[in-house]
């Protein structure tokens, strides 16, 4: 129970969003390092938790390496400006977690998250009046959305930071 209580504690989230219908809740949260006790190591755990009506599902996975956190930053910080980031899909070395850039419209910015994998939910996506087996949550972000994800994750890599692996 103390140490839940303990990774409960150092549980930073980056994203907690609603998609375009307000009917499907995305929260992404760094819990820690996978193995803090190794200074070579920077894989972090990412807690993921979809609500969507009644039902929840709530995994926690070594998804990104602390390099990754810094691209999913500095992706949303392109996007806040309205500018086109690098690249407009960001994956990664494990391909449960992807973020695609879609549309900018009226000051809002459009982006989907792909949830597959050890993320994918266990029960079907209800979107847009459609059921599907496909997690692809499509967001509607506004400045304050932006604000809050650039400010928990540089919180995320200030607490947990790249490693030196020299």
């Amino acid at each position: 129970m103390l140490q839940a209580l303990a990774s409960f504690k150092h549980t930073q989230n980056m994203i907690k969003l609603k998609n375009i219908e307000n009917s499907i809740e995305l929260q992404l949260a760094v819990t820690g390092y996978q193995f803090p006790e190794n200074s070579e190591d920077d894989w972090c755990l990412v807690k993921a938790v979809v609500i969507q009506d009644n039902n929840k599902f709530e995994v926690t996975d070594p998804a990104l390496e602390t390099t990754e956190v810094t691209r999913i930053l500095e992706w949303f910080k392109c996007l806040s400006l309205h500018k086109l980031p690098r690249f407009s899909k960001l994956s990664f070395t494990e391909p449960c977690l992807e973020f695609e850039f879609l549309a900018c419209n009226n000051g809002k910015v459009r982006i989907s998250v792909n949830l597959s994998h050890e993320m994918k939910p266990s029960f079907e996506i209800n979107q847009f009046n459609r059921q599907s087996n496909n997690w692809n949550i499509i967001f509607e972000l506004c400045a304050n959305d932006f604000k809050s994800i650039i400010d928990n994750m540089e919180s995320v890599l200030i607490q947990y930071p790249i490693r030196d692996k020299s």
